[in-house]
């Protein structure tokens, strides 16, 4: 108490009086051996500090804001299995790989348990890009027993059909309304009217086919290709009778 009114008296902070009172107090019982043991318990007591602790999260929420499954196995002591989509000595090797398939156990969700589909068709895609860029021959030995018919319908769906199928629908309404837009200023026809009428409806049909058939600018090299594959054997036959006379065809 003495120490405190001293403290206060020169302009110390009442809670740091306090405080400098009660550590006081401390070294005085330490010193008198009585109560040792009752400090040394105290010690041994009191919680231990957030870097003792090594920060003031625990388990999964110690590998921070959104944090991959790998992150999340690690910070809760978990083993992340091994390597990861890696071809060592001519055989494809990931910790997720077993007997020639994928372990779906892996590929559960942390929150819900329940397997993350997303995650095991990225999987599939990397290994066959990765087999794509650097294949290896198959063995009895090592077969493939995966299949990706073993992956829900509607996994397939919401990943790939309902993300284009949303693309899509956006390119054939814009091109129907500025095609529209076109036809009402070339014409006086409404939109209305344009819909009543055949040769509208003719036209929406050719829009929408259109989009669905030209998908990317891409697709224009790719048909490109089909129609040179198909007339290929036609051009070569009519080359061998170049500075020939064909004979009559009856």
């Amino acid at each position: 108490m003495m120490l405190a009114s001293s403290l206060r008296a020169v302009g110390v902070p009442t809670t740091l009086a306090n405080r400098a009172q009660k550590r006081s107090v401390r070294c005085e019982v330490s010193e008198n051996g009585a109560g040792a043991s009752t400090a040394t318990l105290e010690k041994k007591d009191r919680k231990p500090s957030p870097l003792q602790r090594g920060g003031t999260l625990q388990g999964a929420a110690a590998a921070g804001k959104d944090a991959s499954d790998k992150f999340k196995s690690m910070a809760t002591g978990g083993k992340t299995g091994g390597p990861v989509l890696q071809m060592v000595d001519g055989r494809f090797e990931d910790y997720r790989w077993k007997g020639g398939r994928w372990d779906l156990s892996l590929f559960a969700d942390s929150k819900t348990g329940e397997t993350s589909w997303d995650d095991v068709i990225d999987a599939e895609m990397a290994r066959r890009k990765l087999l794509e860029d650097s294949p290896i021959p198959c063995t009895n030995e090592d077969p493939v027993l995966f299949d990706t018919a073993e992956i829900p319908w509607w996994a397939w769906v919401r990943r790939f059909h309902l993300p284009e199928a949303e693309k899509l629908n956006g390119r054939a309404a814009m091109m129907g309304y500025v095609l529209a837009l076109f036809v009402d200023q070339l014409t006086g026809v409404g939109l209305l009217d344009q819909q009543n009428s055949f040769f509208g409806k003719v036209l929406l049909h050719v829009c929408v086919f259109g989009i669905l058939i030209f998908r990317t600018s891409s697709d224009v090299e790719r048909y490109k290709g089909l129609i040179d594959e198909a007339t290929f054997y036609d051009r070569q036959w009519s080359a061998t009778w170049e500075g020939q006379e064909r004979p009559s065809d009856k």
